[in-house]
Parts: C-alpha cells; structure tokens; sequence
C-alpha cells in the first residue's frame, strides 16, 4: 500500500488516497468513496530524482502524488518506467563524492565555454556576417555617444583639418583589402567632472573613429597620433566590437535559459558573463589590435615605441601625473618597467609588461630595418 494525495482531473483539490499495486494491475482507493482499478500500462509513472515527489498520471487525467519513492520501486521492481539515464542520477545523488566531482566537471565545461567555446563562437558567426551589419550594429552608436557622453570638440578648426587630412591621406591608406571599410575620423570632447576632460580614442564598428580634445593635447608627435589611430583602425577591421555584442548575446540566451527568467539574468548570470567577456576578450583584443598597430606601423615608418609612450601619458594624466617624458625610446622603456603604477592602461587592456614586451620586439625589428617582423612568441 502506497499513501498520497489524488488530484482529480480539473480540480486543484487533493484527496488523501491509497494506491495497490500488483501483477495484474493496480487499485487505487480515496476519501468520499472514490475507487479506480485497471491495468499497469494505464499509468504513466514520472521517473525518480531525488525525494521530489512522484507523480502517476491515471488515463483519465487525474494524478496521484507520493512521497514514497522506495515504496514505489520496491513494488514496481521490473515494471518501473525510469530510463536508465534516471537511475543513474539517482544513483548518483546517493554518492556524496560523485556529486562533488560532477559539480567540479559541471563548473569546469561551465568556465570552459565561456573562456574559448564562446569566443571561437562568436569570431565564427561575426566573420560570417556581411558588412551591413557592422553598419546597422553602429548605426546610431555615434548619435547615442553625442546624447549622452560626449560634448563637441573646442579644438581650433585648423587643428582638426590639419589631423584630418593627414588621417585621409597617410594613415588610413596603410590598410589594403578588397572591400575594406572606408575609416572616418571625429573628433569629441569628453567632459569629466566639469573642467576636466578624457583622453581617449574610440572605434566604432561601421569605420568610425572618435579621438578626444585631451587625447590630442596629450601627443607629443605624429607618431603617437598616427599608432593609436592604427590601433582603433585594428579593432575595426577584426570587427571586435560585433564579435564583443554577439558573444554578450549568446551570454544573455544562455543564462536565460539556465534561469528560467530573463529579469534574472540582469542580476546574475548577465552580471557574470558581462565580466568574463568584457575583461577576458577586450585583453585579447587589445593584443590583437596592437599587433596591428605595431605591423603596419613599420611599414610606414614609425617608431612602434610610440604606441607605449602615449598610453603612459594617458594613463599618467587619468591619475593626474602628466609628466614630460624623455625623448629617448630606450631611458622611456626602462622608466616604465619601474613603474608599478603602470599595470593596466583601463583593467579590460593587456598588463603594461606585455604591452612592453612586444613593443620591444617590433622596436627592434624597427631599428635594424625589417618591415615584415614577426609576431613574438607567447
């Protein structure tokens, strides 16, 4: 005899029943005189999983419910539905050491498609798409930053035509692909608590670049200007930014997924994921980018030190300690190597020292004449 509670079908009101079960069928017994027999293919019986409750739908509709998982196998012995995928969680659920070492692999694969699954996932779908989606993903990226970031630019006209042209015409020219993204250049000021200002420069997923008044005061010389300019036009023509917002939206199906309630996802899983991508892949993007930066930069004639001498003083000033810096490339890079301030130029960039590792490598390619350096070991 199984105790439980019978909810007849249509109704929400439980019934305390007895259920019989037997080689030739079961009998199932409530208050008020209700009374149902039949044969033991009629029940649909839900597989065990833990001590959550069983339920056995009858062929009417009505279900019967019991906390008397043992009573229930032992009586069905052979004749029990469970797959054999069921009895071995349950199984499992009875071995403390295998439920710790299945939470371990779970957190394991977990972390393991976050860090490569969805990367390799994301380059493969953004490399996929065409370029209209670059431009409809930034479309009113531009308008969005003027609303509610950036003020315009107080830099002299003559300035900004000045840095302009010299972009149009000597800078943007260095990348040569069929169909390759027509660069635009803008300037904008970035306002920090009123008088003060950020240096920065920004690349939009459509060409766009934005580069800020204070990053243009900052730069001692055309070099500084035309690398960074370079490495803003790395992260666009990689389409890191399309590759960052599909990854962040495969993060958001999943975790909805998972949790079952999107509001949840703001507070949970999107929190997490957001961090695992926007630091873990915005450093290798930043690699990436630079090494764009420093290759076509040799090519061109300029220095690649100069990437690392102007994110110091950026750096410098956002910690308000703009110095003047020495003018000789090698006294610069020893300095910076002492500096222990100089650990990430914002926390989603590479660490300071593999920044200076690879400008080092390209610098020397630089100073004894090869064009075609190769990329340094990791």
């Amino acid at each position: 005899m199984i105790n439980g509670k019978l909810y007849l079908a249509g109704s929400a009101k439980s019934l305390a029943a007895e259920l019989h079960i037997s080689e030739n069928g079961f009998q199932l017994y409530a208050e008020d005189h209700f009374s149902m027999t039949g044969k033991f293919d009629e029940l649909e019986i839900s597989d065990r999983l833990g001590n959550i409750a069983r339920k056995i739908t009858l062929k009417d509709g009505s279900v019967f419910e019991t906390k008397a998982n043992d009573e229930i196998d032992q009586s069905l012995k052979k004749q029990t539905k469970s797959t054999g995928l069921m009895v071995f969680i349950h199984q499992l659920e009875k071995n403390l050491s295998l439920v710790v070492l299945s939470v371990f692999i779970i957190a394991g694969l977990f972390f393991s498609g976050i860090k490569w699954g969805l990367p390799a996932v994301s380059n493969i779908i953004a490399e996929a798409l065409p370029d209209s989606a670059n431009q409809a993903l930034s479309s009113y990226a531009l308008q969005f930053l003027d609303s509610s970031i950036l003020e315009p630019s107080q830099l002299p006209k003559s300035t900004q035509e000045k840095i302009l042209q010299h972009f149009k015409e000597d800078i943007a020219p260095l990348y040569q692909a069929n169909n390759a993204t027509s660069f635009s250049l803008h300037f904008r000021r970035w306002p920090l608590n009123g008088k003060d200002s950020i240096a920065n420069a920004l690349a939009l997923p459509n060409g766009n670049i934005i580069i800020t008044d204070r990053f243009v005061e900052l730069v001692q010389n055309d070099n500084e200007m035309d690398i960074v300019l370079l490495h803003e036009m790395g992260h666009i023509v990689d389409r890191h930014a399309l590759k960052k917002v599909i990854a962040g939206s495969i993060m958001t199906v999943i975790s909805s997924l998972i949790l079952g309630d999107a509001s949840s996802v703001a507070d949970f899983g999107v929190g997490i994921g957001s961090f695992l991508v926007s630091n873990t892949y915005s450093r290798h993007y930043e690699t990436q980018a630079d090494r764009f930066a420093y290759e076509h930069a040799i090519k061109a004639g300029i220095p690649p030190f100069s990437l690392g001498a102007i994110l110091t003083t950026m750096e410098q000033d956002s910690i308000g300690k703009v110095e003047r810096r020495d003018s000789n490339p090698t006294s610069k890079i020893e300095e910076t190597k002492a500096d222990n301030n100089l650990s990430d130029f914002i926390s989603s960039h590479p660490s300071s020292k593999k920044r200076i590792i690879m400008g080092e490598h390209y610098q020397a390619c630089f100073d004894n004449g090869i064009t075609s350096c190769p990329p340094p070991e990791n």
